[in-house]
C-alpha cells in the first residue's frame, strides 16, 4: 500500500472516530459516513386535546432516544434528521393522556406517508379522539391512530 493511501486511510479512520453521533439538520454523523444522508426531514407533535390535558411524549428510533416531554395545550415537539440512504429510517412515540395512551410510528420510509407530509414535514397532531397527520397534498387533518383505554 502507497504511503498516500495510508495517509488517506489515516484521515478517514480519524474522521469517522472523532464524529459524534446526533439528531440534528445539518450535522454530520457517523452514520452519515457510512450512510448518507439522502434527505431533510422534520417530525412534529403537537398537543390539540380540546379538553387541556397534558399530552405525556417519548420518541425514540433505533439509534436516538429523543426523551420525555409534557406538552401543554399547544404546545409542540419537534426534531429535525435526514433520512438515512438505506431507507430505513424509523422513529416512533408513545403517547398518553388523562385516560388512554398509544404506540404509533411517526416517521418511516413510505412514499404515501412522504406525500402526505409535503416531502420534508410530518405534523401529526393529538385529538380527543385520536392522532391525525396533516395531509399537505389536500389540506386536511386525517386521522391515523385512536386512543387506547388506560394506561
Amino acid at each position: 500500500m502507497s504511503s498516500i493511501k495510508k495517509i488517506l486511510l489515516a484521515i478517514y479512520i480519524s474522521l469517522v472516530l472523532t464524529c459524534q453521533d446526533r439528531v440534528v439538520a445539518r450535522s454530520a454523523t457517523m452514520r452519515d459516513i457510512i450512510g448518507p444522508k439522502i434527505s431533510e426531514w422534520q417530525v412534529m407533535v403537537v398537543n390539540g386535546l380540546t379538553t387541556s390535558e397534558t399530552l405525556f411524549i417519548h420518541c425514540k428510533s433505533k439509534e436516538d432516544d429523543l426523551g420525555e416531554h409534557n406538552l401543554r395545550l399547544g404546545d409542540t415537539f419537534s426534531w429535525n434528521f435526514g433520512e438515512n440512504m438505506l431507507h430505513s429510517t424509523l422513529f416512533w412515540c408513545y403517547l398518553s393522556k388523562d385516560d388512554s395512551h398509544m404506540n404509533v410510528k411517526v416517521f418511516w420510509d413510505d412514499v404515501i406517508l412522504f406525500h402526505r407530509c409535503g416531502w420534508k414535514k410530518c405534523v401529526w397532531t393529538a385529538k380527543t379522539d385520536g392522532l391525525y397527520l396533516w395531509n399537505f397534498a389536500n389540506g386536511q387533518d386525517l386521522l391515523l391512530e385512536k386512543w387506547e383505554a388506560g394506561w
